[in-house]
């Protein structure tokens, strides 16, 4: 690899870094040198876990992917939908990273975990950096938690009032178990959102959860 080439692979490793910092350990961001027809990793986000250290280097369709656009103006790869060894599943793309005469050197692979739930990944976004000094990010905070909750909570609504010949009380209960299912409750403060947003208490919540775990469980006991 020339020296040339090199600097301007490690010049991507900035926007890297923030793509892995804002999106944590539900995504994945990795940059690859193909110089000489040879790939070798670059750069590693730093919140690469162990569940994903099984596949380090492209995937051989991936390499096609790329091979493909090295002689098009194709810079973007992408999204696609890709899985794991470790049984996780992957919106991904492929960015290609040209030197200044236009030839191929290298690319950054973005992968994002689908198969992650909701909760994990809200919580990711809503959890500020350590140390961050922007403070207004932390009082700000409640609010971004309500919309998303309320976001969620009309979603769900929406799609169950579609629903004909169902009475109200039932109408509700799928409500709460489709919130279930997603990891809304995990958050504090939701049952009483979306307590509020269905005019029951929040104790009333609380009972439908309890309920909709029992049927789960009776359910995943039946198999």
């Amino acid at each position: 690899m020339t020296e040339e080439n090199r600097k301007k692979l490690e010049s991507y490793t900035a926007a890297a870094d923030g793509i892995s910092r804002i999106f944590g350990s539900c995504c994945d961001v990795r940059i690859y040198s193909l110089d000489g027809g040879t790939q070798a990793l670059v750069y590693e986000d730093s919140s690469a876990d162990s569940a994903r250290q099984d596949e380090p280097l492209l995937t051989g369709s991936e390499i096609e992917l790329v091979k493909k656009a090295e002689h098009t103006p194709e810079n973007c790869i992408g999204p696609y939908i890709s899985g794991s060894t470790s049984g996780k599943q992957f919106r991904s793309v492929l960015i290609i990273i040209r030197n200044d005469g236009g030839e191929l050197i290298g690319c950054i692979r973005i992968r994002f975990d689908i198969s992650a739930p909701l909760n994990q990944f809200m919580k990711i976004l809503m959890t500020p950096e350590r140390g961050a000094e922007d403070k207004s990010a932390g009082e700000s905070y409640p609010d971004k938690v309500e919309n998303l909750v309320h976001a969620a909570f009309l979603k769900v609504l929406k799609e169950t009032s579609e629903a004909t010949g169902i009475a109200p009380i039932e109408k509700n209960k799928s409500i709460i178990q489709r919130l279930q299912e997603q990891g809304i409750f995990d958050i504090k403060g939701a049952v009483d959102i979306v307590a509020a947003e269905l005019g029951v208490s929040k104790y009333t919540i609380y009972n439908y959860i309890r309920d909709v775990k029992i049927r789960t469980e009776n359910s995943e006991e039946r198999r």
